[in-house]
């Protein structure tokens, strides 16, 4: 341990990773923390144990004068490109790990039911109590097969963040997404991706992690030619979609109400479709995002409150019991609940 433990000496090492003092300061510290504790050692090293175990890091190396090295991960297997500073993406990786884990500890209760293998058995059997396919009904049918979905974007501004993923604690998979984009129908894009993950046997343990699904240029999905990446887009399109994907590819369309009307008439065709999914999928197959994005604004479907929907399913499902005060309130604040 380091001759003087205060919280100047944990703030410098803590923004090697990509952790600002402001950013610990509005979301890590518990609300009993005063500034006259920070030249406290007992009370700075109560911190950092609590610090350590929301950051997934070793509390030895965060308090000596050594780099910090974080916990060792779950099994994780990656998609997309990564970037070259491995410390600022393990640091996304380590906050919604832990987020997940502490998640799975509090849904004991729910027990996971194995996904069938089929696409359209699971968006029959969503049909089933829905009569459509949205972020609602994928939320609710996540939730009867005990699989947990958390939305989860409260990072460092600076560090390298992720889409989406699925966990596996102890046997109990959580999906967390945390796409900043506001449109509905791509935040139910992204849990039908991560879905076709979990369904098609991708992930055997520990973490699958998408740092994209749509691309940074908006010019549609990845276009990775990784096989388990293509078959959850797939699985993700059908499921959504249903029969409607074979019209989608390459057709013609003239103006934004053109793509509108288009839309409206698919939908009217098969119900059980929702709206912004053809007209998000309709980009992704021709390459069009300027056409969708602008039919989304007409259809006042630009802007959604979806985040917090995925979080209010959570929250009643939480025990919060199972938390200690601080626990509690960091959950709470990552979340937003």
């Amino acid at each position: 341990m380091t001759e003087k433990l205060n919280m100047s000496f944990l703030y410098a090492k803590l923004s090697q990773l990509g952790f600002n003092q402001d950013y610990i300061e509005n979301n890590v510290l518990p609300s009993w923390w005063s500034d006259e504790l920070n030249d406290k050692p007992t009370a700075v090293l109560e911190w950092a144990g609590y610090i350590s175990d929301n950051f997934n890091l070793e509390l030895k190396s965060l308090l000596r004068e050594e780099s910090i090295k974080f916990n060792p991960p779950p099994k994780t297997k990656f998609k997309g490109q990564h970037s070259s500073n491995t410390d600022y993406f393990n640091a996304a990786r380590a906050l919604a790990s832990r987020v997940a884990e502490l998640i799975a500890r509090s849904t004991v209760d729910v027990d996971f039911i194995p996904l069938p293998t089929d696409v359209k058995e699971i968006r029959a059997e969503i049909l089933v109590n829905s009569p459509k396919i949205n972020l609602d009904s994928l939320l609710q049918y996540c939730w009867d097969r005990g699989i947990a979905v958390a939305y989860f974007n409260n990072f460092p501004q600076k560090i390298k963040k992720f889409t989406g993923f699925v966990q596996l604690q102890a046997s109990h998979p959580v999906i967390i997404l945390s796409s900043s984009r506001k449109q509905s129908g791509i935040l139910t894009f992204d849990l039908a991706h991560e879905l076709g993950h979990l369904a098609s046997g991708h992930l055997e343990e520990g973490i699958l992690i998408d740092e994209k699904i749509l691309s940074d240029d908006e010019s549609g999905l990845d276009s990775s030619n990784d096989a388990e990446e293509n078959e959850a887009n797939k699985f993700a399109t059908y499921l959504l979609l249903g029969n409607c994907v074979d019209d989608l590819a390459h057709k013609e369309i003239n103006s934004v109400q053109h793509l509108i009307n288009w839309a409206n008439k698919k939908v009217r065709e098969n119900p059980t479709v929702n709206v912004d999914s053809i007209i998000l999928s309709y980009a992704w197959h021709n390459d069009n995002w300027g056409y969708a994005y602008n039919a989304l604004k007409q259809l006042d479907l630009a802007i959604s409150n979806d985040q917090q929907t995925i979080n209010s399913y959570l929250a009643d499902r939480l025990d919060w019991d199972n938390f200690n005060d601080e626990t509690y309130e960091y959950l709470e604040r990552a979340l937003g609940v």
